[in-house]
């Protein structure tokens, strides 16, 4: 007859349990403890999912075990008063954790309260809650104000830009203006040229002319000059 699995993964579920019951009963609550209680209540998850897969085990392979069908409802019974332990355990838990005026592990500060009279640290944990949305509200307002000021800058930028560009429009105006003014100016000018250039041939010819007319009257006049000599 092989060895039953149920019987033995069964031990380790009720240590664990139990351990998890004293953890869950102690006086103060801090990190440790939550930590020590959260890693009891995997370890107590995965023994019970191991018993459960040992109860299957042993269903389907009564023989084996030499067990009865009021041995296996029996199992079934220590599957159930397991859970309902466990759920017990953790519904006292959560309520504890969650309890605004349960009692805190003291600290250096609260040594110096007296503990008969009203402890100002008893309400931690709304005050932690009001400082945390006071911060994130302080966060929002300083994230609104920096966005408001993004904003305002964008803007001013658009205006800028708008402006430049009204600008940028009114010179490429200003230089059209100017281009078709230099070509009126490049139309004349070229046009006084020609005028110019006609007034120097016609003056070359006109002086052409008189320089002629002057050889001749001076070849006439030595030749007369000669005829009398």
């Amino acid at each position: 007859m092989s060895s039953d699995p149920f019987n033995e993964v069964e031990e380790d579920a009720w240590q664990q349990l139990k351990k998890l019951e004293g953890l869950g009963a102690s006086e103060f609550v801090n990190e440790n403890l939550k930590l020590d209680f959260n890693n009891v209540y995997q370890e107590l998850e995965e023994i019970m999912n191991d018993l459960n897969e040992a109860l299957n085990i042993s269903k389907e392979s009564p023989a084996q075990f030499n067990l009865t069908n009021e041995d296996i409802s029996k199992r079934y019974d220590i599957l159930n008063k397991l859970e309902d332990k466990k759920q017990s355990i953790m519904k006292s838990w959560n309520s504890k954790i969650n309890d605004p005026r349960r009692i805190r592990e003291v600290t250096s500060m609260s040594n110096r309260i007296s503990q008969d009279g009203e402890n100002p640290f008893n309400d931690k944990h709304r005050i932690d809650n009001e400082f945390n949305q006071y911060q994130q509200q302080e966060l929002i307002k300083d994230q609104d104000l920096q966005l408001d000021s993004i904003h305002e800058t964008m803007r001013n930028l658009n205006q800028q830009a708008m402006i430049m560009g009204n600008e940028l429009e009114d010179q490429g105006m200003m230089l059209d203006d100017l281009d078709h003014n230099l070509d009126r100016v490049d139309n004349r000018l070229q046009q006084g040229l020609k005028r110019i250039n006609w007034v120097i041939e016609k003056n070359r010819e006109r002086g052409s002319d008189w320089c002629i007319g002057i050889l001749v009257v001076a070849l006439i006049v030595l030749l007369i000059l000669i005829i009398i000599a």
